[in-house]
């Protein structure tokens, strides 16, 4: 076939060129070969269009096509053309000469499925949108543009259904439309007179169907089904938007909603296109389950195999048969409609990726999750291979043994054909009878085989082994056994926690709090519900469990974030994750899924949520396990949040230069920034719950370039100011991180950013001295490196210039004296590990007040984090070693406190009461063995920390 197909394509081109072109380019031969012997209408195709070989070999021909690149090469081709006939025909040789270029990618192996399906998708989109720009061209000038009852002017978009809504279309699919205009009324009028806008956009929609389906010299473009349509053939072929609603309020069926998780707009009017989706979303997706839709479906499947068991095909048709792509996608479709009312990020209508949710979620175990995507992609590419060969719409294993031996080459089988057929029949065999058992299982009918309860401890061996309230604990393991209602593979859940049972048991027994990991675990596991792959993921793995155990033992903030994110406890599986610290680099290659092209803004902000709570559930999860001290904890924290804001800067900077363009100077030289951090991110002091303390700096006054132009100043102000709600707003996803931005050059009143001029002048003309110590932390952590060494060479100056005189130190405990009344307001029964006496910020205050005094004439002082402050003080003379080791070992301490305090959810943050059971909480989190003792440490370290405070800041140090 492919030597055949070469020889029919040399018969139609000059030989000597031909040949030359085989010499000369390396790829073309292969090229030629894989598109001859796996498609005959690819092959003629290329030799209908000759000179299309010499495109496909440019070098930006074979690559991924956006929806934008499309469009652009789809008007070229129409621009010389005028005549309706002649546009038909240039659409149909530009959708052939893509499909050419597709399918050689596919075949050549340098696109995967999913980028395959999504390009032709994207291809009829593109062809959508022609032929309803030239459909409602004719219409309008007949009879004027459509309006509403009000006058207002109405749209019209067209919504994709099936594999064209889900981009993952065949290369002989129809493409599933429904068509959806505004609101009904009377076009504005025309030579043709004034109708009414139902019976104009009926005949736009006539319209775009005969443009895509008629046949033409040039074949035609797509076939068209409207049948998903509400009332299907007997329906109107468009409706207006309330229309639909009504519709679906009123008279929707259980399988018009199903249809409706495939809904994408793919042509036509934006914003009648995003009011139609949120109907959709209103129709299809409804809080709690529905136990309506499990005997919905099956029935559903049942009717199909009925249907092909009387046609003899229900074992080698590998979308409607036993075991074919048809069992996969209901299978995906009911745990949708079941749970995505209350999870929306099920809400996704590609198959395969809805299949990586699912399984991410934990609504399907990881093994199962794997096998399915596995055999989607085998019965996709199977299907694939059956209709390029003729683009017949066919999705039936051929009879004859040599036509499976030839598909089994094209679907990649090694081998001569009878044994390439074999080993593909095993392989086709072997997918098919596991998706077919998964089907079977999830949709089997009729209760759950009772199966031997295990039995729970009684009271007394709960109460031996260190429960305080055994009980409770009784209650709560009968809980954990007992599962949850309606849940997928039930059988299997029931297995899954028979099995974790043992492991749990002995992990609760070892725990120094088993009371509160238990009473967080049950919690854990009831917002889990009907996601069995987290329990099955927990049975499987034993130090993921007791890791699990010891973190609901230890902080109720991480077990919060469980409860409102399960799936994120699938992140930690694998123990390279939780054994070995992360850099900045790869926190930041842990956060690119978040500028995935296509995402919406929304999405982007919402997945960089997700990412940087997963990277952070990790980091506590080592800390709280003993890998990693309090300082890799907060080193690890604050380049997590150095990426965060690398990418947030990133989602800001995007939209404000589309608006504005970038800022350049007089002479047109673009006018860079930088990101300065402060306080515990200057300082890589950050934990959990810390704020980012920032400013930002850019290079010289300026405008920006762009169609709407504004100030520098103002660009990167907007810019800070966003990056804020950006990282800090609350979503449906939590919040990245607070941003704090107080402590910029001139504070309130002032704008966002300051240019580097400005920022000495604010500090030499109005700074104060409380300013000046602030800038002691100050480190630059993102931007321009060239500006980054004039602002750390400015800020060197500002703070180190000149010592500070010692009569100034009382400026510095009067300011202390303040925070430690307003802010710390302790008393006997209650404690402030921040504010409060010899807390926290004694050791930090004592530490940069002598980093000004001494700064300025000892270099190795000037560290903006406080353990190294202290190390360089020593190194300086300032300090003796001596108290410089006590000093840090106390902050170590006290850090140690605050995180624990933190991780435990004690509010407000940093307060320890004395009367509640936080005290001996946090004992039990900081290794002591009783409450007693930790209060005992605690005021012991503090009474230190302020007594060395004391004697140098408040008394001032020594000449």
């Amino acid at each position: 076939m492919a030597l055949n197909n070469l020889e029919r394509y040399a018969a139609v081109v000059d030989r000597g060129v031909f040949f030359q072109t085989l010499a000369v380019h390396p790829g073309a031969a292969h090229l030629l070969a894989r598109l001859g012997g796996s498609s005959q209408f690819l092959a003629d195709v290329l030799r209908r269009r000759p000179s299309h070989l010499a495109w496909l070999l440019e070098p930006g021909t074979l690559r991924v096509w956006l929806a934008d690149d499309l469009a652009t090469d789809l008007a070229q081709a129409l621009a010389p053309f005028e005549a309706r006939e002649a546009r038909m025909n240039a659409l149909r040789r530009f959708k052939y000469r893509h499909l050419l270029r597709i399918g050689a990618r596919d075949l050549l192996g340098d696109a995967d499925l999913g980028t395959t399906t999504a390009e032709l998708a994207h291809l009829a989109d593109a062809c959508l949108a022609e032929a309803l720009r030239a459909a409602e061209a004719e219409a309008r000038r007949d009879w004027g543009a459509p309006r509403d009852a009000d006058g207002a002017e109405t749209g019209l978009a067209v919504v994709g259904m099936g594999k064209l809504g889900g981009e993952e279309l065949n290369y002989s699919s129809d493409i599933d439309l429904m068509f959806v205009y505004g609101a009904d009324g009377e076009t504005a009028g025309g030579p043709a007179g004034r109708v009414d806008t139902g019976e104009y956009v009926a005949r736009v929609c006539r319209d775009v169907v005969a443009f895509l389906e008629a046949v033409t010299d040039e074949g035609y473009a797509f076939r068209v089904d409207l049948r998903l349509r509400p009332e299907g053939r007997m329906g109107a072929i468009a409706l207006a938007l309330e229309r639909y609603r009504a519709y679906y309020r009123d008279r929707g069926e259980l399988w018009e909603r199903q249809a409706l998780l495939k809904a994408r707009v793919s042509a036509g009017d934006p914003a009648v296109g995003a009011r139609f989706m949120d109907l959709v979303r209103e129709a299809v997706y409804r809080p709690g389950v529905d136990a309506r839709v499990l005997p919905a479906v099956r029935a559903m499947k049942r009717e199909i195999d009925r249907t092909l068991a009387a046609k003899g095909r229900e074992a080698t048709n590998v979308k409607l048969g036993r075991g074919g792509i048809r069992e996969i996608e209901f299978l995906v479709q009911a745990l949708q409609l079941l749970y995505a009312g209350d999870d929306p990020w099920l809400r996704e209508r590609n198959s395969l990726r809805a299949l990586f949710r699912l399984t991410e979620r934990g609504y399907l175990a990881p093994d199962l999750g794997r096998m399915l995507s596995q055999a989607y992609v085998h019965l996709r590419t199977v299907e694939h291979r059956l209709q390029i060969l003729h683009e017949f719409q066919t999705h039936t294993l051929p009879d004859d043994a040599r036509e499976v031996g030839r598909l089994a080459r094209r679907v990649g089988v090694p081998g001569p054909p009878a044994l390439a057929a074999r080993r593909f029949l095993a392989r086709h065999r072997a997918v098919t009878r596991a998706v077919h058992r998964a089907f079977r299982e999830f949709f089997a009918a009729g209760a759950v085989a009772p199966r031997p309860r295990v039995r729970l401890p009684s009271v007394m061996a709960l109460s031996a082994t260190g429960f305080k309230d055994p009980e409770r604990a009784r209650l709560n393991l009968g809980l954990i056994l007992e599962g949850r209602p309606l849940v997928p593979y039930a059988v299997h859940l029931r297995a899954a926690l028979e099995r974790l049972y043992p492991t749990l048991l002995d992990a609760l027994w070892k725990s120094p709090a088993p009371d509160e990991a238990l009473n967080q675990f049950e919690r854990l596991l009831a917002a889990a519900g009907p996601r069995a792959g987290l329990v099955e993921l927990l049975a499987g793995d034993p130090d993921l469990l007791v890791g699990l155990v010891r973190v609901c033992a230890g902080g109720d903030l991480l077990t919060q974030l469980l409860i409102a994110q399960p799936e994120l406890l699938a992140s930690l599986a694998g123990p390279e994750r939780l054994l070995r610290p992360k850099t900045e680099r790869e926190f930041r290659a842990a956060l690119a899924p978040v500028f995935a092209p296509g995402t919406p803004a929304l999405e982007r902000r919402d997945t960089l949520r997700r990412a940087k709570q997963a990277e952070e559930l990790a980091i506590v999860w080592r800390y709280l396990l003993d890998v990693t001290s309090i300082d890799g904890y907060a080193r690890e924290m604050t380049a997590l949040a150095e990426a965060t804001l690398a990418a947030g800067w990133l989602l800001t900077l995007e939209p404000l230069v589309a608006r504005h363009g970038v800022p350049r100077d007089a002479a047109g030289r673009f006018i860079p920034a930088v990101l300065v951090g402060m306080g515990k991110l200057g300082g890589r002091e950050l934990i959990t719950g810390s704020d980012l303390d920032l400013f930002v700096v850019f290079g010289a006054d300026g405008e920006t370039d762009g169609a709407e132009r504004i100030e520098a100043h103002w660009f990167y102000g907007l810019a800070v100011e966003r990056l804020a709600g950006t990282l800090g707003d609350i979503t449906a996803a939590g919040v990245a991180f607070p941003v704090d931005l107080r402590l910029r050059p001139g504070s309130k009143g002032s704008g966002f950013a300051a240019s580097v001029a400005a920022l000495e002048r604010y500090y030499v003309e109005h700074g104060d001295l409380w300013e000046r110590q602030t800038l002691t932390r100050a480190r630059l952590v993102l931007g321009d490196r060239a500006l980054a060494r004039r602002v750390r060479a400015a800020l060197r100056g500002l703070v180190y210039g000149a010592p500070l005189p010692r009569a100034s130190l009382k400026e510095i405990a009067e300011v202390r004296r303040r925070m430690e009344r307003e802010l710390g307001r302790e008393t006997r029964g209650r404690f402030h590990v921040k504010y409060g006496r010899g807390g926290l910020v004694d050791v930090e205050f004592l530490a940069q007040a002598l980093q000004l005094v001494h700064g300025h004439d000892h270099v190795e002082a000037r560290c903006p984090s406080t353990a190294g402050a202290l190390r360089g003080l020593a190194a300086a003379g300032a300090l003796a070693p001596a108290r410089a080791a006590r000093l840090a070992d106390d902050y170590r301490f006290l850090r140690r406190v605050s995180a624990a305090l933190r991780l435990l959810g004690a509010r407000p943050a940093d307060t320890l009461e004395l009367a509640g059971p936080m005290p001996a909480r946090a004992a039990t989190a900081l290794g002591f063995a009783a409450r007693a003792a930790f209060l005992d440490a605690y005021r012991e370290r503090t009474s230190a920390v302020r007594a060395a405070y004391a004697e140098l800041v408040e008394q001032g140090p020594a000449a």
